[in-house]
């Protein structure tokens, strides 16, 4: 879990970055793998606990009040990836997930991997502006983002994305339900 240290500082960055996304509209993911979107803190333990491909499970809370659940994807069809559940502070609903994959070079096939499940990221344009939003709250400079959603259901999809985010030495993919933070 080594490079978890590094975004920790970043998820700080990317939280205050949020009140850029709620105006957006979008049909995203609904979790990641066994973790729903809004499950409770248990809920997404008892899910964890009972896959078993994630791995190393720890619990803790940030300085801001935020719960976190890391653990470890070690699936056979996947290279080894360092996860991080988010329930923000004032809720005990699961509003994001990180992933970090340590492999630059497993780029192309984790956005084949996206497209399979999201269909094809937003136009260019739009990911671009969104990178300008954010990039400049963000420790690290990132090379590139790209993003996927859609038009969905306002009430329930409002709110919800990915992003892959590409850094020198890492690749990180956001799993985000935006209407969860406060």
């Amino acid at each position: 879990m080594a490079r978890l240290i590094r975004p920790v500082a970043w998820l700080g960055g990317c939280l205050a970055a949020l009140a850029f996304t709620t105006a957006l509209a979008a049909q995203g993911p609904s979790g990641y793998r066994s973790a729903e979107f809004g499950m409770s803190h248990e809920e997404v333990m008892t899910a964890l606990d009972s896959d078993d491909a994630v791995v190393n499970l720890s619990v803790a809370e940030t300085d801001e009040g935020d719960r976190i659940i890391d653990g470890q994807l070690q699936a056979e069809d996947a290279p080894v990836t360092d996860l991080r559940y988010v329930f923000p502070a004032g809720s005990d609903g699961l509003a994001l997930v990180l992933t970090f994959h340590p492999e630059v070079t497993q780029r192309a096939a984790i956005v084949e991997r996206l497209e399979a499940r999201h269909g094809d990221p937003w136009e260019q344009e739009m990911a671009d502006w969104w990178f300008d939003q954010l990039k400049e709250s963000m420790p690290e400079p990132p090379q590139s983002l790209t993003v996927w959603g859609g038009s969905g259901d306002e009430a329930t999809q409002r709110g919800r994305f990915v992003r892959l985010w590409t850094f020198d030495d890492y690749l990180s993919v956001e799993y985000l339900d935006t209407q969860r933070f406060e």
